[in-house]
């Protein structure tokens, strides 16, 4: 494809038109190769048809020989087996084609009736197979079976030799003896009886092939010259207009185009190239004088000459721009004037706005003093706060502590308190034993006093131990007192161990409650002083902003001082333009 794009149009037509006259030669003799071909196996066939025809003709005329002699029995000139001795034998001395072709006969069965061989006759040869593996007898007697006879192709060495060859043979049944008669060529033999007419039918086909090859190559040489005339023809002038509308692109519209004097697309070409040169010519000499028009500052003239087609949006968008260059240039002069008698409002109103600014400056000045005063005061506060919430938990974390101990010695006094039961319980059981020691001291007094003289003594011990009984019941008597005036004091101890614990409990909660509020109150603090700093901030660049405003003011006045000299410069200008009322 890129090869076919380097060419000229004249190199494409000639080489395109070629190559088909080439493609149709080249079709032509394949057509002519293929029909002589064609013609030329048929020629085989017939050739082969020719010696098929032989083969069959010597079996027919063998059956004839044999249904000869066969006739003679039956007519009772011989006997029938001197009939059939005479069959064999015909069969087997039989020969044609130069002694190369010979005669057998088989049996029904695959049995050998008769054959050149006299060792393979008597022997079945049903199931014996060629070297290709045919079952060649089984074949013959298929054939054989046949109306009218039929042919064989199978594989058999010749005699003397070991290789098997092709043979192509015709089998016939005789009745009479049950015989399949057959015969057979080599084809290897019978070639050479047909060789000469074969080569004889391919001689001609090789002349028939060149007398093509020679006339389509004289066709092509005509093709290619015809093709090459008229591609010359074709491309002159498509080659000169080609030139002109290179010239064309590089804007030349001044030289003139060769118009090609004929009816046809060519013709049609160039007399539209033509054309379009003067159009463009004429458009291009209407557009620049309407733009010499424009540069002399003339906007009051109108396009008259028409634009046709795609040419047409041209005039119109040209029409349209002068008339929005008058509306532009109209609505300059007016915006001039306005702004020149706004730039005086504007340089006057700068002015105040610059003062105004100043005096604001210094006012700002003096509230960041105090909101820097007040800000420091508020730190000051939360700090305070901050350390009072700080106390505050401390005194709460005391308080627990407290309450803890108190909660303990509450558990300490009530086992006292356990402990003294139990006292009482023993010192009862001291009475107890006490008043027994007591009545048994009376009893051996009693006893003592029974036995006289003999007991005195036993009297003194009963004595003495019922003083230490008495003695023991009052200490006991007293001690009960004194555990009991004990019970009675931790009693009452815990019952203002408990009213201590509960003052304390609501203690805790009273101190946890200032604390979450002196917490809130540093919390508040603090936010607060976050937000003045932002207050701070703020005005700080409000601050910023008003001196900028007051620079700002200052550069506007200057500002609209320079706009009010460049509106009168532009009034000036637009003057220049003569412009459509």
């Amino acid at each position: 494809m890129k090869f076919m794009m380097k060419l000229k149009l004249h190199e494409k037509l000639i080489l395109s038109m070629g190559i088909l006259i080439f493609m149709a030669v080249l079709l032509i003799s394949s057509l002519s190769y293929l029909s002589l071909q064609r013609a030329y196996d048929k020629n085989i066939e017939a050739e082969k048809e020719k010696l098929d025809q032989i083969i069959q003709s010597q079996v027919e005329c063998m059956i004839g020989v044999l249904q000869a002699e066969y006739d003679k029995y039956q007519n009772n000139q011989i006997t029938e087996e001197e009939a059939m001795e005479n069959a064999k034998y015909i069969v087997r001395t039989t020969r044609y084609n130069n002694g190369t072709g010979y005669f057998w006969a088989d049996m029904k069965d695959g049995t050998n009736a008769v054959h050149i061989n006299p060792d393979v006759e008597g022997t079945n040869r049903y199931n014996t197979q060629d070297e290709k593996g045919n079952y060649f007898v089984q074949d013959t007697i298929a054939a054989g079976d046949k109306p009218e006879g039929g042919f064989i192709d199978f594989y058999f060495a010749k005699s003397g030799e070991t290789e098997a060859k092709a043979k192509r043979g015709f089998v016939k049944k005789f009745e009479p003896y049950g015989w399949y008669i057959g015969t057979g060529n080599y084809e290897e033999d019978m070639l050479p009886i047909i060789q000469e007419e074969l080569d004889d039918a391919n001689k001609s086909c090789f002349q028939a092939i060149l007398i093509t090859c020679f006339f389509g190559f004289i066709i092509f040489i005509i093709g290619v010259i015809v093709t090459f005339i008229i591609a010359k023809k074709m491309t002159k002038p498509i080659k000169a207009t080609s030139e002109r509308l290179i010239e064309l692109s590089k804007g030349n519209l001044s030289d003139k185009v060769d118009e090609f004097k004929s009816e046809d697309e060519i013709g049609e070409l160039t007399r539209a190239l033509s054309k379009t040169v003067q159009t463009w010519r004429d458009y291009i000499g209407n557009i620049s004088t309407s733009l010499a028009e424009l540069d002399k500052g003339n906007l009051r003239f109108d396009i008259t000459m028409e634009y046709v087609g795609d040419f047409a949006p041209i005039k119109e968008s040209f029409q349209h721009t002068i008339h929005k260059l008058n509306d532009t240039l109209k609505n300059l002069n007016m915006s001039a004037e306005r702004v020149t008698n706004g730039s005086e409002q504007v340089a006057s109103g700068a002015q105040s706005l610059a003062q105004g600014t100043t005096e604001q400056a210094a006012s700002v000045e003096e509230l960041v003093a105090t909101i820097t005063e007040i800000n420091r005061q508020v730190a000051d506060n939360a700090e305070i706060a901050k350390h009072t919430s700080d106390q505050a938990l401390t005194a709460v974390t005391e308080l627990e502590v407290g309450k803890e101990q108190m909660e303990n010695m509450i558990i300490a006094m009530n086992q006292i308190n356990d402990l003294s039961s139990e006292i009482s319980q023993i010192i009862k059981t001291i009475e107890d034993i006490a008043f027994q020691t007591n009545i048994l001291a009376l009893n051996a007094a009693v006893e003592a006093a029974r036995a006289g003289s003999a007991g005195k003594g036993f009297a003194v011990v009963a004595d003495e131990v019922r003083n230490l009984a008495s003695k023991s019941a009052e200490a006991s008597k007293n001690t009960a007192a004194l555990i009991e005036a004990t019970v009675q004091s931790v009693h009452k101890g815990v019952n203002i161990a408990n009213q201590t614990s509960e003052s304390l409990d609501r203690i805790v909660l009273s101190s946890e409650e200032s604390a979450k509020l002196i917490r809130k109150i540093s919390n508040v603090s603090q936010e607060q002083a976050a937000a003045i700093s932002q207050v701070t901030l703020g005005i700080d660049q409000i601050s910023s902003v008003v001196h900028t405003n007051s620079a700002a003011s200052e550069e506007s006045a200057a500002a609209s001082e320079e706009l009010l000299s460049q509106a009168q410069i532009l009034m000036n200008l637009v003057k220049r333009f003569k412009i459509k009322e």
